[in-house]
């Protein structure tokens, strides 16, 4: 069995839409041939590892179907936090300049010299 940290890896990959239509074309291929229906061997002998096919499988049917594929989903707060990020190099510019501000000046001592007795 195929660890969830694995398919969870295999959904969030960069080339993830990638994968998933060249499942279609193999499940495609597949549906029309002798077998008429495509099983989890044949997409193991087209190159897919265990975790891709559990994770590309449904968004390769719905992708089949016309529906969307779901991989594509943002988490709530993920585009307040990428708006945050913005902010950061402002933030921080205005925080450097109220320390620089509250930051005692640096003055040369005074040296006096004491009269010798």
């Amino acid at each position: 069995m195929t660890s969830p940290s694995m398919i969870h890896a295999a959904r969030r990959a960069p080339d993830a839409l990638d994968h998933v239509i060249r499942m279609v074309r193999v499940m495609q291929e597949r549906t029309s041939g002798p077998e008429e229906a495509c099983t989890i061997v044949h997409l193991f002998q087209a190159g897919f590892t265990e975790a891709q096919v559990h994770a590309y499988r449904d968004p390769a049917r719905a992708l089949m179907q016309g529906l969307p594929t779901g991989l594509r989903y943002n988490p709530p707060g993920r585009l307040a936090a990428k708006l945050a990020l913005g902010r950061v190099p402002e933030i921080r510019a205005a925080f450097a300049r109220r320390q620089a501000a509250e930051r005692p000046t640096w003055s040369a001592p005074v040296v006096t010299e004491a009269a010798s007795a």
